[in-house]
């Protein structure tokens, strides 16, 4: 399990990142952190999207509830994509030249 996880502050020294932004992106639910010995871990199926959070964060000047807000729009139009090609499918299915 142990080779799953990267400790928190050996991410901010490796990607000059400020601890304190990782834990408000924990607070606000964007990330989920793992405790262990009173030390924090983020799961490597995590670093990318804490990569997106960062890019938003130092490069964008973007903050949490901006990031919160990003990341939900985003899940909508996903969700909405798979919707729209669901109808798409349903549709070819019922069209005449389909057969």
């Amino acid at each position: 399990m142990e080779k799953e996880l990267l400790t928190i502050s050996e991410y901010c020294i490796n990607y000059t990142v400020d601890p304190s932004f990782i834990d408000a992106l924990e607070e606000s639910g964007l990330i989920v952190l793992t405790v262990i010995d009173d030390r924090k871990f983020v799961h490597f199926e995590q670093l990318q999207e804490l990569d997106r959070y960062i890019h938003f964060h130092y490069d964008l000047e973007i903050n949490i509830e901006g990031i919160d807000a990003i990341m939900n729009l985003l899940q909508k139009v996903k969700h909405m994509q798979h919707e729209i090609k669901l109808l798409k499918n349903h549709i070819h299915l019922h069209e005449p030249n389909s057969l």
